[in-house]
């Protein structure tokens, strides 16, 4: 892409970052059928996603004197750097290896049972050893951003649960397949994968959350709060997983990480995952307690109805894919989450305050004292400790 192309971009800075790899652009586009030349570019961050992408919108001239705008989801090691932070480390070679290798592999395998279904965005190629990933722009083709302060309604819960059920049995069959393929991701729970900056983010939120709880109308769980995040933190937390359900985890279901297609009457045809960025090899009911605290807008009474239906929508694909494992029961499922309890904990005082903040607010101490966080927190800690989630081994 020549440079006088760039004197037209759009957008608050005055050229394109210098990461942005302009051959890679210039490639894409020239795979538009009667593609003649740029006419224009401009660009924006979408920092309203869980890992925030760079949007680039260009403008091409046709050979029929037609002109047509394209757009690109850019992600790369280079975007971590913009937005607001959750305590949770991305890791960009297993997102690419994620989108390059596994999510194919997943569609092939429906494909095989007669079943079309997509997890991501769709990505373009650009040229064979590119250093970024290259999405078609989907939010202006019918799907926007889970709304996480409004909360989702019943029914577009079952379209995600459907969705999240549907990923994880393929990925469950995929593995099962291919065992040696568990090596190419991370692990949940290897202390060293955190990172030392989401590690001293996790331990600012956590403190930040205690000292929120009075303002917040819940002093009297300050002593067990404290209690139970020592007791997190000394390392209880990784307990041993190899006889769980375990699965490719997307490991960040939470409402800016789920794109949604609605019908008019407020059905969800679709639901897509915007990045995997954190995907690791663990429980599957790490993504469920990520998903159920932080996307519905009833949680604590909802709860264990949509357990069941992910628990039946599950075995459904599993038994389509013809898994051959051993399926999980609800049982199994309610027991992983008494083992795992202290992933709610962390959800709820880590994830849910971004989940409901304004996302241009990069303030922690903001974060916790919203009413709106407040009211969750008097509703779901109550609930946690009745159900067991919220205790010390």
């Amino acid at each position: 892409m020549s440079s006088p192309v760039l004197v037209t971009q759009q957008s608050q800075d005055a050229s394109l970052p210098t990461w942005v790899d302009q051959k890679d652009l210039e490639t894409l586009v020239k795979q538009i059928p009667e593609f003649r030349k740029i006419e224009g570019l401009r660009w924006k961050w979408e920092t309203q996603l869980t890992e925030p992408a760079l949007c680039v919108h260009i403008q091409v001239l046709l050979s029929d004197k037609k002109k047509r705008q394209v757009s690109y989801l850019i992600k790369s090691p280079e975007t971590v750097s913009v937005g607001l932070k959750v305590p949770r480390k991305g890791d960009f070679p297993a997102e690419r290896h994620m989108f390059e290798v596994v999510l194919p592999a997943l569609e092939e395998l429906y494909q095989n049972a007669n079943r079309i279904v997509h997890f991501g965005p769709p990505v373009i190629k650009a040229k064979q050893k590119s250093n970024h990933i290259y999405c078609d722009y989907i939010l202006n083709k019918g799907y926007s951003v889970a709304n996480g302060l409004k909360g989702l309604s019943v029914t577009a819960m079952e379209g995600v649960l459907s969705k999240l059920a549907a990923y994880h049995a393929g990925t469950a069959a995929y593995i099962a397949v291919n065992p040696g393929k568990i090596r190419e991701l991370p692990k949940l729970g290897e202390p060293s994968k955190l990172g030392k900056e989401a590690a001293e983010l996790k331990s600012l939120y956590q403190l930040r959350f205690h000292e929120s709880l009075r303002s917040n109308d819940a002093r009297q769980y300050e002593d067990k709060v404290k209690s139970f995040q020592n007791n997190v933190k000394s390392g209880t937390e990784f307990s041993d997983s190899r006889t769980s359900f375990n699965v490719i985890l997307n490991g960040s279901c939470w409402p800016n990480n789920l794109l949604l297609q609605v019908d008019a009457f407020g059905n969800v045809k679709d639901v897509l995952f915007s990045g995997f960025h954190t995907a690791k090899y663990g429980p599957a009911v790490y993504d469920l307690f990520s998903l159920l605290l932080t996307v519905p807008a009833q949680k604590s009474s909802r709860f264990d109805g949509y357990v069941k239906f992910y628990h039946d929508q599950l075995i459904e694909n599993l038994k389509i894919l013809k898994f051959p494992g051993k399926k999980p029961s609800l049982t199994d499922l309610q027991l992983e989450l008494l083992k795992y309890g202290h992933w709610a904990f962390e959800t709820a005082t880590e994830i849910l305050p971004i989940v409901l903040s304004d996302f241009a607010n990069n303030d922690t101490e903001e974060l916790f004292r919203n009413p709106v966080l407040g009211e969750q927190i008097r509703e779901l800690l109550p609930w946690m400790e009745n159900r067991g989630y919220f205790e010390e081994d």
